[in-house]
């Protein structure tokens, strides 16, 4: 049996269908399962040893996979072009979800009806996982995203890494909050043993400079990973730390998929403009910030259509902080100290 995977981007939204490689692998253990990606999740997804092949999205490629005849194609992206190279793959059979955007589902011959994919009170892991209802059992199964173990280090309970940045505007929590969340927790933690570690892109300084800015000019101790991680770095880093908290982005979804799967660290979302139901952390709902009262709360803007920012700006720092003292870290009270490849990035 041959299966190939379409899900292009965006890294949280290839961490959402991985589920799909766990299921296929527990009841086609001899089966290949491919999956053709885009260029930011191909490190991800080579991490993963249930994939046969993973294909970096290319005309190359596209000939290599035509050759395979695949007896299922699986478009989890749902557009108009994962679609199309669905098609173009020449798979025997291609499913997709029913009512997509871009009329996308034109392409399928399998055409999945999970109801209204956007405005919906179902975790999109749990739709994902619905495009394959019609080749295996996917009910009472536990869910499981395949993130390999890394983690050598000892563990941290008493450390916290920071998600603060986001290509969505909207979705961005002031950076005067971070500040004083980081300030607070370093002020009042700091004889602990607490770390506090900021990790992103070098493409998120734009959204977080400031910020990095001001926790230097006033000497708050903290850990600058901004650019230094590969991925793979990430997931040691995750694996070894107490807390996570951050926004609706690759790195809290990362964490979440670990958290599922080995129990650890905590995961706290600050959420307004997508729904903590759809795409909050997975089996977390729990641990997430969200004004679900607004009236204009999950709007799916990436600017604030109405110019006042509240689903973010009304979420304050007491509301997360009273979050983080109502979970059982664990601390210890040991001392903290960070290897430095994790510095380096040579893990």
């Amino acid at each position: 049996m041959k299966f190939l995977i379409i899900k292009l981007s965006s890294l949280g939204d290839v961490i959402h269908a991985l589920p799909i490689v766990n299921v296929l692998r527990k009841n086609f253990p001899d089966a290949q399962i491919d999956w053709l990606v885009g260029k930011k999740g191909f490190e991800l997804l080579s991490l993963i040893k249930e994939i046969n092949n993973i294909y970096l999205l290319n005309f190359k490629n596209l000939f290599l996979i035509q050759k395979q005849k695949y007896d299922y194609v699986i478009d989890v992206q749902g557009l108009f072009k994962s679609a199309l190279l669905s098609r173009s793959s020449l798979g025997k059979r291609i499913i997709g979800f029913k009512n997509t955007r871009e009329f996308a589902d034109i392409f399928y011959d399998e055409k999945i009806n999970v109801g209204d994919l956007f405005n919906t009170k179902k975790h999109i892991v749990d739709l994902n996982l619905e495009l394959i209802s019609n080749i295996v059992q996917i009910k009472n199964l536990k869910t499981n995203f395949l993130i390999p173990n890394f983690s050598t280090l000892n563990q941290e309970p008493c450390s916290l890494i920071i998600f603060s940045a986001s290509t969505w505007e909207s979705k961005l929590w002031p950076m005067d909050y971070w500040y004083e969340l980081i300030e607070k927790s370093y002020k009042v933690t700091k004889l602990q043993g607490y770390k506090v570690y900021i990790c992103a892109s070098n493409s998120d300084l734009k959204y977080i400079g400031k910020l990095i800015q001001k926790l230097d000019s006033n000497n708050i101790n903290y850990v600058n990973l901004v650019g230094k991680t590969s991925i793979k770095d990430l997931i040691c880093l995750i694996q070894k730390v107490g807390l996570v908290v951050g926004l609706d982005s690759f790195g809290v979804h990362l964490a979440s998929a670990i958290k599922n799967d080995y129990g650890y660290p905590e995961v706290i979302g600050i959420y307004g403009p997508t729904s903590i139901y759809r795409t909050g952390p997975y089996g977390l709902i729990k641990n997430c910030l969200y004004l679900s009262k607004l009236e204009c709360i999950a709007c799916r803007k990436k600017t604030c259509p109405l110019g006042h920012h509240k689903c973010m700006n009304d979420i304050s720092v007491d509301m997360v902080r009273e979050l983080v003292y109502s979970l059982d870290l664990n601390c210890s009270g040991k001392p903290f100290s960070i290897h430095e490849s994790f510095i380096s990035g040579k893990i």
